[in-house]
C-alpha cells in the first residue's frame, strides 16, 4: 500500500487534550474510511452501525457538485497544515504542503512546533534557587502560563 493510500485510509485520531507528561488521550474512532480499495470511490464504515461498509461514487455527483468538491478537500488539507500556527509559521506551513502536494506527495507535513513537557518545565525549575524559582514563577504568572502545582 502506497503512502497515500495509507493516508487516505486512516481516520486521524483526535486528541481530547494537550499533551501533559508525555500521555497523549485519544478519542474512539468512529469512522472509517477507504479510499484505495475501490479507486476512485469513497468507501466508509460507520463503527457500531449496521449497514457495514458505505460505497459512494463521485462520478454520480453533479458536474456543480463536483467541482466544488476539489476546492474544498484541497483548502481542508492546506488549512490543516497550518492548525495551531500563526502569521509567517502558518504560512510557511501551507506552502510546505503545497509544494508537496504539487510533487505529487501527499503526506507531506509541516514539522510539528516544538512542545515543552510539563514534566521538563518542573525539573527544569527544581533546578533553579529559590530566588530564581520565584522570579520565574511570577513570569509564568505575568506572561498567563498557568501550570497546575507551579504557578496556580
Amino acid at each position: 500500500m502506497s503512502d497515500l493510500e495509507n493516508e487516505l485510509t486512516s481516520a486521524p485520531e483526535a486528541t481530547d487534550a494537550p499533551e501533559d507528561n508525555d500521555k497523549k488521550t485519544t478519542r474512539p474512532r468512529k469512522l472509517e474510511k477507504d479510499l484505495s480499495s475501490s479507486p476512485g470511490m469513497v468507501c466508509i464504515t460507520v463503527l457500531g452501525g449496521v449497514k457495514g461498509k458505505m460505497t459512494f461514487d463521485p462520478t454520480e455527483l453533479t458536474e456543480e457538485i463536483r467541482s466544488k468538491l476539489i476546492p474544498f478537500g484541497l483548502g481542508h488539507k492546506l488549512g490543516d497544515s497550518a492548525a495551531g500556527r500563526e502569521g509567517t509559521d502558518a504560512e510557511e506551513a501551507i506552502e510546505k504542503v503545497w509544494e508537496g502536494l504539487l510533487k505529487s506527495d501527499w503526506t507531506v507535513r509541516a514539522p510539528a512546533q516544538p512542545k515543552v513537557s510539563l514534566k521538563d518545565v518542573t525539573a527544569n525549575l527544581s533546578a533553579l534557587n529559590e530566588e530564581e524559582q520565584a522570579e520565574a514563577k511570577a513570569l509564568m504568572l505575568k506572561l498567563g502560563i498557568k501550570i497546575p502545582g507551579i504557578t496556580s
